[in-house]
């Protein structure tokens, strides 16, 4: 199995991971405030990355380490990507998300073209137009309407994180190729839980953790577990191997997951606009991923 098919299952895997997470967000946010939840995702996962360094002891590195660098990806990669994802959801909509969400490959295509001169071709641009097209119509299933101007704040934190997010993958792509993958994380979210820190302390003091049901810890788990630490490790795989273009499309196949995840839970139905849109993500995948040579990575 070659390095790239694995960095395309890491890639897809991931996605789905974080598809899944839509639902269970959701049922967990009923009980604790997403500022908490952001807190309580950060925090346990830092200590986690940690303690997975101590334990394998392959995270040393080979001269200076690039702290100014770790420390930018941290504060774009966990702490914006974070706190301006759900801050934004709060003031805004799902549906406006779902749309903005669309966005983020393009910043992606522009930057890795202009910062890791990596090359734009017909074939990424006709599948990202595809891909998006399909998330659009997603969204548009899901009960799309007239621009809400009262969203109008939370439309910009969610547009400023998706560009935040593609700034991160210009600065994760070299640290992950010098670097151990443990290294990397483990700092990017000592710096990223630092930061976050004034901002969620309070609202996780807040949590009536007595009161919470079972299901509601078993949801915080998966999102530490499956959500933040094998996600991360599993899309830094793919930012290690793939160009970042091929990286940031496969964010469309989220909000599919999620469909499919509403649908098996008895919260949605499918119909045949969510099937042509998943058909038209996937298609859209795949033209972006195929390997015409010459690119640099």
């Amino acid at each position: 199995m070659s390095l790239r098919f694995k960095a395309h299952l890491a890639l897809f895997a991931g996605n789905f991971l974080y598809g899944v997470n839509y639902v269970i967000a959701k049922k967990t946010m009923g009980y604790i405030s997403p500022e908490a939840v952001i807190f309580l995702r950060i925090l346990p996962s830092t200590m986690l990355f940690w303690a997975i360094a101590f334990i394998t002891r392959n995270s040393m590195v080979n001269g200076r380490p690039e702290y100014k660098n770790l420390f930018i990806a941290g504060l774009l990669g966990v702490f914006l990507n974070q706190f301006l994802f759900i801050k934004g959801l709060s003031l805004s909509s799902p549906i406006d998300s779902a749309i903005i969400i669309t966005s983020n490959p393009v910043f992606v295509l522009v930057m890795a073209a202009l910062i890791l001169k990596e090359k734009v071709t017909k074939l990424k641009v006709s599948g990202i137009i595809i891909g998006a097209s399909g998330a659009l119509l997603l969204a548009g299933s899901k009960g799309l309407v007239a621009y809400n101007p009262e969203h109008l704040t939370g439309d910009i934190l969610l547009l400023v994180n998706s560009a935040s997010f593609a700034i991160y993958m210009m600065y994760a792509k070299p640290l992950m190729q010098k670097y151990d993958s443990v290294f990397v994380l483990k700092w990017t979210f000592l710096f990223g839980s630092l930061l976050y820190l004034p901002f969620g302390i309070k609202p996780m003091l807040a949590v009536q953790w007595s009161q919470l049901p079972m299901s509601i810890y078993a949801a915080l788990f998966y999102i530490v577990i499956c959500t933040t630490v094998l996600t991360y490790f599993l899309i830094n795989y793919g930012i290690r191997h793939l160009s970042p273009t091929t990286v940031s499309i496969y964010i469309y196949i989220q909000p599919v997951v999620s469909v499919v995840m509403a649908f098996l839970t008895g919260t949605d139905t499918l119909n045949w606009i969510n099937i042509s849109a998943g058909l038209l993500v996937c298609f859209g995948v795949y033209l972006v991923s195929i390997n015409r040579g010459g690119e640099k990575r």
